[in-house]
């Protein structure tokens, strides 16, 4: 997968022409969320972006939002997370390189791996007739200190058996 890194240019400018090929309007406030998206660093909510919108002194809807959101996603220059089934967690997209994240099952944490090896791993997986986008992985588990709490508990619990 050749190394591709998104430009403020280059991120505009395939926005554009993704609102244009669906026949959408090109307003300010898409494209200051655009840019607000791109500045934020790893992964963010609907709100850190209103904050930083809030910052800029730029106001928009919450619905404008959300929308505008879900277009980025489509035009693929933001990743919308699984990790939470109540709050979005976006990503923006800067490279084709992959990221992994842990996510605990109890505490719902979120950790980004940072392994060679694993993202080598997946990066070696070329599947025939379907074009990757982006290489996503997400390990489930328990945390170490969630970890630590329910050994407590079953330690008491085996103690007072």
């Amino acid at each position: 997968m050749s190394e591709k890194v998104y430009t403020q240019e280059a991120v505009a400018a395939r926005f554009q022409q993704f609102l244009e090929a669906n026949g959408l309007r090109q307003t300010k406030e898409r494209y200051a969320i655009l840019h607000a998206a791109y500045e934020l660093e790893g992964t963010f909510t609907i709100e850190d972006l209103q904050q930083t919108l809030l910052m800029q002194r730029f106001r928009v809807s919450t619905a404008t939002l959300y929308n505008t959101t879900q277009l980025l996603v489509q035009a693929n220059l933001l990743i919308r997370h699984p990790f939470s089934s109540s709050t979005s967690v976006f990503e923006r997209i800067t490279d084709n390189k992959t990221k992994s994240y842990q996510i605990c099952n109890n505490c719902h944490r979120i950790t980004h791996i940072k392994s060679k090896e694993l993202a080598a791993a997946v990066d070696s997986y070329h599947p025939r007739r379907f074009g990757i986008s982006h290489r996503i992985l997400y390990v489930y588990g328990t945390c170490p200190k969630c970890g630590a709490a329910m050994r407590k508990v079953l330690k008491q619990t085996h103690n007072t058996i």
